[in-house]
């Protein structure tokens, strides 16, 4: 019966259900022609990916009136269309973002809906004063002027018509965005609610709206609200003087608890009402507190704020992913999501993103808990400015499009993985939104010991630290003023339960309990080779699954009283999972040898180059006297390599260097092999010289 299981389980991970697909943002962008949408749902299907978030972008007609009727034809077109394929939508709740505004129109339908700030100034006629100061400052009260991003050229940051930002913390004003976008969408699509729609994406709720200057968050008759609480109107002066007093705080926790009452908790309730999710993401990385009303926890990796070159581990938006996990592992939530890639280009060069880059994130993000990929984003069109609206395009308008089938089974894989299993980590966390500890845990990231953050909302009411069956025997709080040292004194006493002979900081581990097997997920989330001895307390059969390949074998090992040792080889930036089977009977393969032929490099020559298409081809002349069927051989160079031996196609490589097994397309005597390679997309769109070809690198 274990067998079978362990057998079902190895089927799951290799070809998981599309309810683990990708769901990208999908920009809606431009003229929308109903033959070319449903070409590119069409085309989505095709590559593996299942599900989409229906995200209106700037770029689209100006004579399309966002939340009209002509604008709801479209959707509706879209949804009945997507429904016919079998994809599932999710419905984006503004036009563009943040959320809460409706595209300006709560603002539009009540001016005193308008966003509210306060400021410190001398212009005590320009508001309500708040506070006044002996030095004729005062602390006025007065709308904050903020915006969002609007969906029509003309309409974005500090451009004349971008829409004024709503104050999300008045529930009245609230209640409007609701009306004018929850209950239209409703309206004209509740027959595919909880079915082919499956949630509505809010997008980073900002209560001052973007492009504001010397504002602190407010809204009417907030000043009593911090007298009630024991606050000082007079300190609140410390919010523009970076000090920390008692009501500074107070007020930043009153803040927090509004946007979470107000905003937060009336969209979750209106989604549980229409039988879909809220998802989306809280404003910043450590916003863990407003997790607790997402029905699917989510956050946003942007900027490129970190990245292979930097490491993963440093900073703030380091908690990212674990912060999502982890507060999803506490609260019940099967699901956590991460919108993707945005924006995360080399050197701050638009386009300059590569499917290295794309997969690095996949790995980061998946080995913290992630198991929800919201790639950020599918282009409907690059017509004119829109390719240069927060590029680059991620999906089929890039260079690995054909291939994209790749990376949505790849990301099904891992969000297979890590839903419905338990990690195994013995320390847990406490902590709170704006207090996620990152850098006092690097010892424990590059030691391999898990820990995970403990929101203390999942506390309420409960008497000991149990979580959602996650009992810790350390258990640590991160308003510790020693946490630094209590994590360093815990780290030698832990139970080790996968340790290296020499030291890799940059392995990065998750040990896994699904359907009853243990397992370990593994990324080498550094440019260093691992080559080393493992002890893990864990017996049986060993599996390794290359979630990448789709490949499993069986690797051998060494049984010791109570712990396994076996020997483990990660090339840089790559991933590894072992599960153990304890029955040992299950029929897996032994790593296939292989015979490598070298870099290849210096055989090469090149017969065409296609500039337009940022392509050169190559081809080498390949003589062999006995072949064996198991020949490899590589190149180095950028970008995207296809390979095709005596004709046949042997294979694509995104990764550097380049590898081909091509011992199946052998014969004996001379063998003509021909590389095609395609550069990024940065030289095109952003007009750089970024070096493609084999040997550039």
């Amino acid at each position: 019966m274990v067998e079978a299981k362990f057998d079902q389980l190895i089927e799951n991970i290799l070809t998981p259900h599309e309810e683990f697909t990708p769901i990208p943002f999908w920009f809606l962008n431009d003229e929308l022609n109903q033959d070319k949408l449903k070409s590119q749902l069409k085309d989505f299907k095709e590559k593996g990916v299942d599900g989409v978030v229906l995200h209106p972008r700037i770029g689209l007609p100006k004579d399309l009136d966002y939340l009209s009727e002509a604008y709801f034809k479209i959707i509706y077109d879209i949804v009945e269309m997507a429904k016919d394929l079998q994809i599932k939508i999710v419905l984006y709740d503004e036009g563009m973002y943040p959320s809460g505004s409706a595209n300006g129109k709560v603002v539009a339908a009540n001016p005193e809906f308008a966003s509210l700030g306060i400021t410190l100034t001398k212009k005590t006629s320009e508001g309500k004063v708040i506070a006044s100061f002996a030095d004729g400052l005062a602390l006025i009260e007065q709308k904050s002027g903020g915006t969002i991003r609007g969906i029509h050229f003309g309409a974005d940051d500090g451009e004349p018509n971008a829409p004024l930002a709503a104050d999300i913390l008045n529930p009245d004003a609230v209640n409007k965005f609701m009306e004018l976008v929850h209950e239209q969408h409703y309206h004209y699509l509740k027959k595919y609610f909880g079915t082919t729609i499956i949630g509505m994406f809010t997008d980073e709720p900002c209560p001052l709206g973007r492009n504001t200057k010397n504002f602190c968050e407010w809204t009417t008759g907030f000043e009593d609200e911090i007298q009630r609480a024991g606050g000082k109107l007079a300190e609140l002066r410390d919010l523009f003087t970076g000090a920390s007093n008692p009501t500074t705080k107070i007020y930043k926790k009153l803040i927090r608890e509004k946007l979470n009452e107000v905003y937060y908790k009336k969209l979750a309730h209106w989604c549980e009402k229409h039988q879909i999710m809220l998802m989306g993401h809280p404003a910043e990385s450590d916003d863990i507190n407003e997790q607790k009303y997402f029905h699917i926890p989510g956050q946003d990796l942007i900027l490129r704020r970190l990245g292979p070159e930097t490491g993963g581990i440093n900073g703030r938006d380091s908690v990212q992913g674990k912060c999502s996990a982890d507060v999803a592992r506490h609260l019940g939530r099967r699901r956590n999501a991460n919108e993707c890639f945005g924006v995360c280009v080399r050197d701050q060069i638009p386009w300059y993103f590569t499917a290295l880059d794309m997969k690095w994130y996949i790995d980061w993000l998946g080995v913290r808990g992630v198991n929800l990929f919201i790639p950020h984003a599918f282009y409907y069109s690059l017509r004119g400015a829109r390719k240069d609206e927060r590029p680059p395009d991620v999906g089929p308008h890039n260079i690995w499009w054909n291939y994209y089938k790749l990376f949505s089974d790849y990301m099904k894989r891992i969000a297979y993985l890590m839903t419905d299993s338990q990690n195994m980590a013995q320390i847990g966390i406490l902590c709170e939104s704006g207090k996620l500890p990152y850098q006092e845990v690097i010892p424990l990231y590059e030691n391999q010991i898990e820990f995970n953050y403990i929101p203390k909302i999942s506390l309420e009411g409960i008497s000991n630290v149990q979580v959602s069956s996650y009992p810790y025997p350390y258990v640590l709080d991160a308003n510790s003023d020693q946490l630094e040292k209590e994590i360093l004194t815990v780290m030698s006493t832990v139970k080790r339960d996968f340790q290296l002979q020499k030291p890799y900081p940059g392995l990065r581990v998750t040990h896994l309990v699904k359907q009853g097997f243990q397992m370990y997920f593994l990324f080498n989330e550094s440019d260093v080779k691992i080559d080393t001895n493992v002890l893990v307390p864990v017996k049986g059969q060993l599996a390794f699954i290359d979630l990448w390949k789709g490949q499993v074998y069986q690797i051998p090992k060494t049984d010791l009283p109570d712990q396994t040792e076996f020997h483990l080889e990660l090339d840089r930036y790559e991933t590894a999972l072992l599960v153990f089977n304890p029955q040992e009977k299950t029929d897996i393969p032994e790593k296939p040898a292989s015979s490598f032929l070298g870099n290849l490099d210096h055989l090469f020559q090149l017969i065409a180059h296609e500039p337009a298409h940022y392509k050169k081809t190559y081809t080498a002349s390949l003589e062999i006297n006995k072949r064996l069927g198991t020949e490899v051989f590589e190149v180095t160079g950028q970008e995207m390599a296809e390979c095709f031996c005596n004709g046949v196609f042997a294979g694509v490589s995104f990764f550097e260097p380049h590898r081909f097994p091509i011992g199946d397309l052998l014969h004996e005597g001379d063998n003509q092999l021909t590389i095609m390679m395609t550069g990024n997309l940065a030289n095109k769109y952003s007009l750089q010289i970024i070096p493609y070809g084999i040997g550039q690198s």
